[in-house]
């Protein structure tokens, strides 16, 4: 405002005088600046002349206070400004960088007429720029040797303005930049949810790892073994059992029935005999130990050894109470053990030898659209074969801890109640109830039985791994020979428009060959049949929508269903000859229609049936545009859930030489009943080992809670060994189903 009265020569009182000199000193002109303004008094005169009195002016209002500083400008508010309102802001500083450039380029010598408001106040808040030293002395040596101080002008005055507003808008949008990138940096660190597979122990590297034939020729061996020794410990185990179904019936025998003593030796020595013959559980169950697992085989080998000593013990014991001892149970815990064990090296056996075939023709193996197939070899096979089961996981974890619970239940109910004589069969009753019947049969049979059933269809599963891995998708990948194999579409007619037969053949099986799939197999069977010879062909493409494109003699062919030619604008006859007609154009022009006769194959019905019984869905990979769920609708009766893949998704999974990511199932035999028959079967084994695994869980602490409460109230009369086995056969009864139908695919 001074600096305003003092350019239109107003007088101030002497209360705002003011120093020429502060004003130079502050904006640091120059004398010798271009178009620098005379001031009104002579340098020369020791008093200036004094003014006409002008007329007084009007007061000028007070500029208005300037807003408060917008919320970026304060610590906390800059933290909780949205992305959105920073881009505005920086859009807005982005501009008037602009203006200001544009002054400094010169191309306007006039002062602005117009300054933003956000300028204005950036202006106002900037404090005035300190002159450096060397000005300093200048202005002071010209003031001692009475030399007039330079002249200001507008352009410097202006010039400085845009200056502190150029550096203020600099570092605005610097403090802006920088919290972008932190916005956006929190974005991209912010995790994502997403669904993952269910967790499965990581697979170790298949190193060293021994041949399919030398791994089958082990389990075959074992699998004898636990053969002979199921059939000669069945009878031992019935015979131990008689005398208590007969006295259960009031039937009572001369010598079992005289006394507890003569019970429990009839109980003793088929026991010993039966362990004998189930001496594969025992070893299974050290083996285990030498690993250090606890399976159900160590909880066989704990019950038969407790159940031996409280019969050997009993007479010994006067003071014992008359309770039946329970080694019938542990024996018929030791007997599901061996048939499980029967049940798995049998499947081992029959999938190692299947993998022993040679090389597969197809590896199977889970991907982003469902169970594909591709190409690979069988390596890694027996590794994933080999890893341990959820059934072994959960007992390895279950069990150790029943095993320690059932000894402290059994002291608590012996010693804790006074009675120390009956710790052994306390112990005993414990142990036996805790241990489900159904832990047997949650894995190992019901693998057994799978595989078993795949190997007589060519296809062998990696054991439970390869199963869950197989069973994370309920869709399966299905290619144009699978729903349609050779002999299934075969062409009908073909309806030319003036050309030759044998030229439209070859042109359209050119196209066909080269797109490979159904169509290529159709027009190659009728080129051999009738010696005709393909073409040349240059600049191949495939689109979108099913249709083929390529040049033939520098001619521009197409090759595709009625839908792909009027997209194309070629002309089409009002009525066509067939519902599935492939067209055929030539520059633009109709040439021949082809019609494409599709039936159902035996085997592919009987695969689809197969799969809407197990809950499977249809991903279609085909080459062939008319191969699409209403055809399936059409030929089949259901379209089976089917969805069609994007056409690089279908390329990449329908070529013959796509390696698989690993072999989570083995095919040696061609067609999509197999193939079903793998993920079908995948999908049944890991539901029973689910439902087994939920049973055996609860029958488990169930019974090891209702026999420490029976045990510590001295409810003695309950606890027969008949009672008992019923209890623990009802909770293995709803398995019982499952185990038989797992290989019913």
């Amino acid at each position: 405002m001074d600096t305003q009265r003092l350019l239109l020569g107003v007088d101030m009182s002497e209360v705002d005088r003011f120093s020429l000199e502060e004003i130079l000193a502050e904006f640091g002109g120059g004398a010798d600046a271009p178009g620098a303004v005379t001031p009104a008094v002579d340098p020369l005169s020791e008093e200036p002349e004094e003014p006409e009195e002008p007329a007084p002016e009007e007061a000028a209002p007070a500029p208005p206070e300037p807003p408060p500083r917008e919320a970026e400008e304060s610590g906390d508010a800059e933290e909780s400004l949205s992305e959105e309102a920073l881009l505005d802001q920086e859009f807005w500083d982005e501009l008037l960088s602009e203006d200001d450039l544009i002054l400094d380029n010169g191309e306007d010598e006039e002062p602005p007429a117009f300054i933003p408001a956000e300028a204005e106040r950036a202006a106002e808040r900037e404090p005035p720029p300190s002159p450096p030293p060397e000005a300093r002395e200048e202005t002071q040596a010209r003031k001692e040797a009475g030399e007039p101080p330079p002249s200001v002008s507008m352009e410097d005055v202006v010039a400085s303005t845009v200056d502190a507003v150029k550096e203020e808008q600099e570092r605005r949008q610097e403090r802006l930049r920088r919290r972008l990138e932190k916005l956006r940096g929190k974005k991209e660190r912010r995790p994502v949810k997403r669904r993952e597979p269910s967790a499965r122990p990581p697979l170790p590297e298949p190193e060293n790892e021994p041949s399919p034939g030398e791994a089958a020729v082990w389990h075959k061996r074992r699998l004898r073994e636990c053969r002979r020794g199921l059939a000669l410990a069945a009878p031992v185990v019935v015979l131990m059992w008689l005398p208590w179904v007969l006295e259960y019936m009031e039937i009572r025998l001369p010598f079992f029935s005289a006394s507890l003593d003569n019970a429990a030796l009839c109980v003793l020595v088929p026991q010993v005999l039966a362990s004998i013959l189930c001496w594969p559980v025992f070893r299974a169950a050290v083996e285990g130990f030498r690993s250090g697992t606890w399976s159900v085989h160590a909880t066989a080998l704990l019950s038969t050894a407790v159940t031996l000593l409280d019969e050997a013990t009993l007479m010994l014991l006067p003071e014992r109470s008359d309770a039946s001892p329970l080694g019938g149970i542990a024996a018929v815990l030791s007997l599901l053990c061996l048939w499980a064990l029967r049940s798995f090296h049998r499947g081992m056996a029959e999938t190692f030898r299947t993998a022993a075939m040679g090389a597969p023709s197809q590896v199977a193996a889970c991907c982003e659209h469902g169970v594909a197939r591709g190409a690979g070899s069988g390596r890694g096979f027996y590794t994933r074969a080999c890893m341990e089961d959820t059934a072994s996981q959960w007992q390895r974890l279950l069990l150790p801890v029943l095993a320690a619970a059932s000894l402290v239940f059994a002291v608590l109910s012996s010693m804790g109640q006074e009675r120390s004589q009956n710790f052994l069969w306390c112990w005993s009753v414990v142990l036996c109830a805790s241990s489900s019947l159904v832990f047997p049969l949650a894995f190992f049979v019901p693998f057994g039985r799978l595989s078993t059933r795949l190997a007589r269809t060519g296809a062998a599963v990696a054991g439970q791994y390869g199963a869950a891995e197989l069973s994370m998708s309920r869709r399966l990948v299905v290619t144009d020979s699978d729903l349609f194999p050779p002999g299934a579409a075969s062409l009908s007619g073909v309806k030319l428009y003036g050309e030759e037969r044998s030229r439209a053949i070859s042109y359209a099986a050119t196209l066909a060959a080269q797109g490979g799939g159904l169509l290529g197999r159709v027009f190659d069977n009728v080129c051999q049949s009738g010696q005709i010879a393909r073409q040349p062909l240059e600049h191949f493409h495939i689109h979108e929508d099913g249709g083929l494109s390529g040049m033939i003699h520098g001619e521009t062919v197409l090759v595709g269903p009625p839908a792909f030619m009027r997209r194309k604008a070629v002309r089409l006859p009002a009525k066509l000859p067939s519902r599935t007609a492939v067209c055929l154009a030539v520059d633009g022009e109709l040439t021949a229609m082809f019609g494409i006769k599709y039936t159902a194959a035996d085997t592919v019905e009987l695969a689809l049936r197969t799969m809407r019984r197990n809950g499977l869905l249809l991903t279609l990979a085909t080459r062939d545009s008319l191969i699409s769920p209403k055809l399936l609708r059409a030929r089949f009766g259901a379209d089976f859930g089917a969805e069609r893949l994007e056409l690089s998704d279908r390329l990449a999974l329908s070529d013959p030489e796509r390696e698989a990511e690993g072999p989570s199932g083995l095919l040696y035999r061609e067609g999509l009943l197999p193939f079903v028959s793998l993920a079908a079967g995948s999908r049944r084994l890991c539901q029973t080992v689910r439902v087994g695994n939920l049973i055996s869980i609860f029958s488990s602490i169930a019974g090891a809670l209702l026999g420490f409460y029976l045990t510590f109230t001295g409810s003695y009369a309950v606890l027969t060994p008949i009672l008992l086995l019923t209890y623990l056969l009802l909770w293995a009864a709803p398995m019982l189903p499952l185990v038989w139908t797992v290989d019913n695919i």
